[in-house]
This record gives structure tokens, sequence and C-alpha cells, in this order.
């Protein structure tokens, strides 16, 4: 069967048409308008029983709505009507074949009224399988050789030549090239690159290093050319010596983050000034056609010149008369603080609102792939021990960095050195009293008063990576922290996300408690976030707020994991990354070993990439 049908729907076609399929579709399954809408729900029910669901046929020879299974098959018994809809997916069902079956041209009809039911509901599309457009279709078909990928393949895998104490680019590159997303982004060949000589785009020097590593090739590579291209855009990473792999993956992100947000803002002016230019080109060629000859015009003026004000007049009074109201004023209450301009959202201003808008992660994110996988949002809460004013920050953050050291209070179960990253991140999250030296100014008060700070993740993204701080640097001594830190290979974030701290907080306060009991491992109490009774936070209130969903999954497996062995003077980095599903190999430079989960676990770990397990689709 191909893209065509049936033989079957192929004669109900010659006989009816598609009339009937688009009407059906229109009403009862995708709902293109309001109306749509209103039709179904009053007479979209089975005529055998009068159910609404849960999987409803609607016959396309005639008007009956069945229930699946025996109402819309004795239907088709006693009438032989063989084709009907599934309206719950918008599928074609042949009775005769006793399949669903695909059309080429019912599949277009029903991608047009799902975009109009999308924009009639002003939401986003709904998730579809990819289906190859009629360029690919081409491409495939002049190219029928196909690899065969086995689990034992090693395409994707390429050795790195060390330049000369270059291991800590090695092991950032094969850490982003088997980042899935972005290895799919870059085969998929979606850069674009404005730059007139692409020799200094760096995003296209990763996008050819992605094609090498896939092209089926064992040899090693030299990364001479990328290292060049970080040494002109990031200088203070220029020169021979041991880089920090940490340092180096960051700058790397930023170099990526700025092509390709310059990349985007180029192509989007170049496609405004293409469109300006063909409208003032119809709008010429249209301005030609409708001039009259000299005669005609003169006439015209002559015969409408006397009474030509009077009708602009008039127009333009009737004009007035029927444009609508551009809508009512926005309501100042809804207008969010940007962390960009501010960097707060104040407890004051959150509680004069009424309704809270959440805050913007991200507001200087931008639509690039290294944004869309990397970037993620840490809220800062500040509350006043005082009033108990929460004063909330959103940053953006590509990497959270996690201290290995002995805790500032050794009162509670985190005052020394933690021992896993779950230890890392409890602490991380934690809520810490800033103590009297560290006093801030409350506008509520309008006064200096003392406060407590609590971080929490108020977005994550597709990839979490975590940067161990091993090397401590201070005015006595510079040393690497060796302390064995176990880390997951399954890893869920739920605990630390902003409205999971906040759910937490608001349990165990209760009226007699003290706002400030100081239990916690800061001599701090967690619950002092929350504030008092009837204050609107900044975190509070957002039903829209992905944290806070039921159905957001924040699981994450681990796929990538750098290390540094050594000392801080003379050490190399190696990389331990995931080749295929339950697959490692570990990455030293140009020699390529398969390797055990448990030797990845096992592993110091300096840098630790996750992946997120489930993708919501936005």
């Amino acid at each position: 069967m191909g893209d065509t049908g049936c033989v079957h729907f192929a004669a109900y076609v010659k006989e009816y048409g598609y009339d009937s399929f688009s009407v059906v579709h229109a009403y009862f399954s995708a709902c293109i308008n309001k109306e749509a809408r209103r039709r179904k729900a009053l007479s979209c029910l089975c005529y055998k029983c009068g159910s609404s669901g849960p999987q409803l046929y609607s016959c396309l020879h005639c008007i009956y709505f069945a229930c699946k299974g025996s109402h819309i098959n004795e239907h088709y018994k006693h009438t032989k009507h063989f084709m009907a809809l599934e309206l719950c997916y918008g599928m074609l069902y042949c009775y005769q074949c006793r399949d669903f079956i695909y059309h080429s041209k019912c599949q277009t009809i029903a991608e047009r009224h799902l975009r109009c039911e999308a924009r009639s509901l002003d939401k986003s599309l709904s998730w579809r399988p990819w289906s190859p457009s009629r360029l690919e279709i081409d491409l495939l078909l002049k190219n029928p050789k196909r690899r065969h990928v086995t689990a034992l393949t090693s395409i994707g895998l390429r050795g790195l030549l060390n330049l000369g104490s270059t291991c800590f680019m090695n092991c950032i590159v094969q850490a982003l090239i088997h980042t899935p997303l972005l290895r799919d982004y870059f085969l998929a060949e979606l850069h674009e690159c404005t730059t007139k000589t692409a020799a200094k785009c760096l995003v296209c020097e990763v996008s050819r290093l992605f094609q090498e590593f896939y092209s089926g090739a064992r040899g090693p590579l030299s990364l001479h050319r990328l290292l060049h291209l970080i040494w002109n855009h990031a200088r203070h990473l220029a020169g021979y010596e041991q880089q920090d792999a940490h340092e180096f993956f960051i700058a790397t992100l930023d170099v990526l983050h700025r092509h390709c947000k310059i990349s985007m803002t180029e192509l989007a002016a170049n496609a405004a000034a293409a469109a300006a230019a063909a409208a003032a080109a119809a709008a010429s060629e249209k301005s030609k056609s409708s001039q009259p000859n000299a005669h005609q015009q003169s006439s015209q003026n002559q015969h409408a010149g006397s009474n030509y004000h009077s009708q602009q007049a008039g127009s333009q009074q009737e004009g007035s008369q029927q444009l609508p109201q551009s809508g009512p004023n926005p309501s100042p209450l809804s207008t969010t603080v940007s962390p960009a301009t501010t960097g707060t959202t104040t407890a004051t201003s959150a509680t004069n609102s009424g309704q809270n808008q959440p805050p913007d992660p991200n507001p200087s994110q931008c639509n690039c792939i290294i944004d869309q996988i990397f970037t993620g949002g840490l809220q800062s809460d500040v509350v006043c021990q005082a009033c108990k004013g929460v004063s909330t920050t959103i940053d953006p953050f590509w990497d959270i960095s996690l201290d290995l050291g002995e805790s500032s209070n050794g009162q509670g179960g985190y005052g020394g050195p933690p021992k896993s990253l779950i230890d890392c991140l409890e602490r991380f999250t934690r809520a810490e009293h800033l103590g009297s030296s560290a006093k801030i100014k409350c506008n509520t008060c309008n006064s200096y008063q003392e406060s407590t700070k609590q971080l929490s993740m108020r977005t994550l993204p597709i990839v979490a990576s975590f940067h161990l701080k091993r090397f401590e640097h201070s005015s006595l001594i510079d040393k690497k922290i060796s302390t064995f830190i176990s880390f997951p290979a399954e890893l869920d974030m739920t605990p630390f996300m902003s409205q999971k701290k906040s759910d937490q907080q608001q349990q165990q306060q209760s009226p007699s408690s003290p706002n400030f009991a100081g239990g916690g491992a800061n001599g701090s109490s967690v619950s002092s976030m929350t504030g008092t009774p009837g204050l609107v936070t900044a975190s509070s209130g957002l039903p829209n707020d992905d944290t806070g969903s039921d159905t957001a999954d924040f699981r994450y497996s681990l796929y990538a994991v750098i290390n540094h062995v050594g000392t801080l003077d003379a050490g190399h980095y190696t990389a331990y990354v995931r080749h295929q599903k339950d697959i490692w190999v570990k990455c030293d430079d140009h020699i390529i070993t398969t390797a055990t989960l448990k030797q990845v676990l096992d592993s110091e770990g300096y840098l630790l990439f996750y992946h997120k397990k489930i993708l919501e689709y936005e």
C-alpha cells in the first residue's frame, strides 16, 4: 500500500470526492473553529448508545457516528459503507481491507485543518511524526545505499590528536559530539552560516567535525582549526599551556551561542528586507496596472473634483465608526519585571499585583540550539527575617558548579564534605542564613535586615551539566580535591525544583513554629522561604509554571563524564561517553577503548553531563 491508500478508497474518491472527508475532519476531528467545537459537543455522539467516546468513528458515506467495535461494525454490516474516519487521531479506516490506510492528499487536508485548530485555540501544533519532504524523498531515491548500524558499530567514534596539552579540548569535544540533540541538529545541516568566510565561523567548524565523526572513517582527527578559532574568539584561552576543561566548555558554548545568535539575526533581517522589497515591487506593479489613461483621468477629475473633499471626509468618518477598538488597555499589573534589567522581583510588587506572572527564567535567551539544549533558570529567594518579604531573582545558567569542601558551619548533617552528587545538590539548594555582616536593604521595612537565601531550579535544561569544583585556589595554596564523589546513572531533579521546595516548606511550617528556628545546617530553617500567610511571593500562584506541573518529568540519564587525573600542575583529562544505549567508551586523546558502566561510576568525576530522559513537546 503506497501513499494513495487502497483500491477501495480510490473507488470511494471517484464516486464521492474529498468533500466528505474534509468536512467531517474539519468539524468532528480537528475542530477548526469555535462553531466546529460547538457542533462536535452537541452532535458527535454514538447513534447506538449515546456515548461520546472514548473512541468514535464517523461513516464517510452517511451521517453516522458510532463507538469503536461492535457499534460501528454493525453499521458496516447493515449498510456496506466501508470507509470511516477515526475521530480521535483523524485516521482513515477501510472495512474491506480491515486496516487503517494512508492517503497523501487526505493527510495534507488534515494538516491544514490542524493548523487552523492551533490558530483558533492559540496553541502550538500537536506532535506529529517526521515525514520526508519531496526533496528528501528524491535524495533518498538517488542514494539507495544505506549504512547498516549495529550494536558494535564504530560510526561516531573518532580519536583526537593531542596537539600539546590539548586534552582539555579533546574531552569537551567528545562530550559535545555525543550530545544527542546537538548531533541531530548538525547532522541535519540546520545551521545556516551568514559569515562571508565560513573559515571564521566556529559553528561551521563544529558542523564539519560532526560530519567527520559520522563519516565512517576511523583515523584520529586534528582539532587545530577549532583551537585556532577558540583562540581568536576567547583570547584568555590562547596559549600552549594546559587549560581548565570547565573553562573551555563555558567559553565554547559562549562563542557558539554568539555566532548562532548573529546568524539568526542576520537571516531574519535579510528575510524581512526581501519581504519588504517584494511587497514594494508588488505595490508598484499594482499601482501601474490600475492607473487610467490621461483622457480618462482628466474626465474623472472634472466630474469628481467638486465633491472629492466631501467624499473623503465622509469616508474617513465612516471608517472611524467601523474601526474596532484596539482592545482593552493592557493591565500594568501583568507586566513581568525582567531580571535582566532590575535583577529582582520584590515581594511588595508581587503583593500589589494580585495576579503574579511567572518571571522569565532567561529573558535574554535566544532560540539558538545552544540555548535550547543547555540553558536553564536558577531561582534565588532572599527572605527578610523581619517582615518575611521575599525577593526573587531568576538567572540563566549553562552549568552548575558544586563545592566539595567543608561547609562553613559544622552543625547539622552536611557540616563535612559531601559524599555524593545528591549531597552536593542538597547543600547547593538548602536555605542559608546570611548573617549580620551581610544585611540587605528590605524595601518593605525600608532598612537593612538579616535575611536567608535559598537557591532552587526554576527551569531545567535538556542537558544538565555539573561541575565538581575540585581545584581550590587561595592566597596561600592551590590544591586539588581528590575526594570520591559518587554520582548516579539516573538522576531525578524533582526535589531541587523551585515549586517542590516551596511545597515542602509549606508542609513543614505551622502557625506555632518560630519564623527563624536556627535548625538548619547554616543555622536557618528552610520554612523561612514561605513567609507569612497571605504573602504572595515571586514563586507562588503560578498555575502556568511548568515547575509545578504534575506532568513535568525531571529525570535525567548520564551520558558523559570528564575526569582529571594527576595533580594541579601535572594532570591529564580523559572522558567517558555513552556511544549507544548501555555501551560506554573511554576517550583518551587518540585512543578509544570500551568501558563498563561500573568503570564510569567508579571514576573520580570532574564534569558530569546528564540528558533529560523525556522531552516535553511545546
